[in-house]
């Protein structure tokens, strides 16, 4: 898997691909079934998979102190993307300057313009863009007028509850392991010295 760092990383072959975009915080079966419609839809087109991600977090850039802690770093959310079988990895660096970014702008210049996207794949309750404005029905709008696809994916329940990385969080902290296991589709683990 190829890991783009950072928007003036991105080069005249990584345009035509297959998209996501999301935070993607211990890349749990919610997670899990996203990357799979993606990789089912790059496989069908013939484009390569990409997954883009911010880092740090907005939540993290704006409120540290107030942030979740992360279930996984990035090196180790790229290590299982990538044996889920993602093709590219982007990590846009998350500051000032992109937070003041409109939707609208964030769709054009960097879904379109740079990324030549043919088709998006997001999760039901993505937010994106300055003042979290950025959501599928835009996205749907924009892709119409831009020439890309936009496909929203179901949120995956367990036990009748919603698959969050909130949910794992708090199973982890809790020491429910079984639980963290029954929604991440895997142990949980953490890298570290």
């Amino acid at each position: 898997m190829e890991v783009i760092r950072g928007l003036d990383k991105i080069t005249d072959n990584h345009k035509g691909c297959v998209a996501t975009i999301g935070a993607f915080d211990g890349v749990h079966l919610g997670h899990q079934s996203v990357l799979k419609r993606l990789t089912d839809i790059s496989y069908d087109l013939g484009l390569p998979s990409l997954v883009i991600t911010l880092e740090p977090l907005p939540r993290e850039f704006f409120s540290p102190q107030c942030a979740p802690p992360r279930l996984m770093s990035f090196d180790e959310k790229a290590l299982i993307m990538g044996n889920l079988g993602i093709d590219r990895i982007l990590r846009i660096d998350f500051n000032k300057n992109l937070s003041r970014v409109s939707a609208e702008n964030f769709i054009k210049d960097i879904f379109y313009k740079s990324l030549g996207i043919q088709y998006i794949i997001i999760g039901d309750d993505l937010r994106f863009g300055h003042l979290r404005k950025g959501d599928f029905q835009l996205l749907k709008t924009m892709g119409k007028n831009l020439g890309f696809q936009v496909e929203a994916t179901k949120t995956l329940e367990v036990s009748g509850s919603r698959v969050s990385s909130t949910r794992i969080r708090n199973a982890v902290a809790s020491s429910d392991f079984l639980l963290s296991e029954t929604l991440l589709g895997r142990p949980y683990f953490i890298h570290g010295k």
